[in-house]
């Protein structure tokens, strides 16, 4: 059992320390008392407080009153996210009669600082506890994670075989070269006793609900944990069923790995939902296929951060609140899976008069109802 909930809120790094006793209204109280503690943009943005603070921190969503919950999922977000990048897969879930429970991971939605000194055990301590508070509550638990949070859900599930099921949205099953060939650089670094940064990338934080800024050891840890999945796949298989949803083009995690990784999965209940924007064929028959280019909009292709994200999205949506949000009916952008260096040379080109078109990153997901309604029905079709 985990120790008693704390908050510490010095500078050097906040600690949530779990019990599997502890309600999780009171895990999201103190959450929040974190974030509002930790936080130094909550009177610096053109949105209240209160919203930042509530944006960011863990959430409950539960069926509407009289409907029976027997289904309930646990929600699990990426690295620099928070649980408001699944809300919109809660919500229609919830309309569904399922129960759902979003952590917060350690690190987040307060200071990218933060990052410096987390390890994924804190992670999946985190996880293990959301789990535990589920299992008072429900008869069948379904793990729902995007990216770095799918990672967690392969590793919950590997240890626990009463998961009725896991979803795995964008899932970090391996990330992609450039980023893996960084961190390989930092470790070098460090092992012949050189000077190395602590961080990929340091930007303005333009984004009250997602880190700009990346520091070294965040990547290290999602890279780490992957390491340490791999090795656990090597002695056990997940025996549950698992509905995946791939980007094809994604430039953050290796979509081949990913699809590999599906087809080694032997349940027959099992699909992956493939964006792509040229068409394929494959011989497993649980794989479906989406179109992803849409040349009249113009969209090209599904980036890593849009899958989670319905249009109507409040910040991330067409008419969100984000800096940079897709609304490629008027702007005359081609939106895409583009990474930030793509972003960098694509737009150089274009300012250079090279190119006709400026590009942007996809922010939503524009098939998001039909990927829900798959999600549903598998949830509630496979317990």
């Amino acid at each position: 059992m985990l120790s008693d909930l704390s908050v510490n809120t010095h500078q050097d790094s906040p600690s949530l320390a779990l019990d599997r006793q502890l309600s999780f209204s009171e895990y999201i109280a103190k959450s929040q008392m974190m974030i509002a503690n930790r936080r130094v943009d909550l009177n610096n943005r053109s949105v209240s407080a209160q919203h930042i603070i509530e944006t960011n921190s863990p959430f409950e969503l539960r069926p509407p009153s009289g409907k029976k919950t027997t289904h309930g999922a646990l929600l699990i977000h990426g690295l620099l996210d928070c649980p408001f990048s699944l809300r919109n897969v809660a919500e229609s879930l919830q309309a569904n009669g399922v129960l759902c429970r979003a952590i917060l991971l350690p690190g987040h939605g307060t200071s990218p600082q933060d990052l410096l000194t987390v390890s994924y055990q804190d992670w999946i301590q985190a996880v293990r506890y959301g789990f535990e508070s589920l299992q008072q509550e429900v008869d069948h638990i379904y793990l729902i994670g995007y990216s770095t949070g799918a990672a967690l859900s392969v590793y919950q599930a590997l240890q626990d075989a009463s998961i009725s099921g896991v979803v795995l949205l964008s899932p970090a099953i391996r990330i992609k070269a450039p980023i893996g060939i960084a961190v390989a650089w930092q470790k070098l670094t460090k092992l012949m006793g050189k000077p190395h940064k602590q961080w990929m990338y340091r930007e303005k934080e333009i984004d009250y609900a997602k880190y700009q800024s990346i520091p070294f050891n965040s990547i290290t840890q999602v890279a780490a944990l992957t390491n340490v999945i791999h090795e656990h796949r090597r002695q056990k298989t997940l025996n549950m069923p698992v509905y995946m949803v791939v980007s094809r083009e994604d430039e953050t995690i290796s979509s081949h790995r990913a699809i590999d990784f599906f087809s080694n999965l032997h349940h027959q209940s099992s699909r992956l939902l493939l964006y792509t924007s040229i068409e394929h064929r494959y011989p497993d028959k649980r794989i479906i296929t989406r179109l992803a280019n849409y040349p009249a909009v113009p969209i090209k292709h599904y980036s890593h951060v849009s899958i989670p994200f319905a249009p109507s999205n409040p910040h991330y949506g067409e008419q969100g609140d984000y800096p940079n949000i897709s609304y490629p009916f008027t702007d005359k952008k081609i939106y895409g899976a583009y990474n930030r260096i793509e972003l960098n040379i694509l737009n150089t080109l274009h300012t250079l008069g090279l190119t006709r078109y400026k590009r942007g990153g996809l922010t939503y997901n524009p098939d998001f109802d039909f990927m829900m309604e798959e999600i549903v029905n598998f949830i509630l079709h496979n317990a």
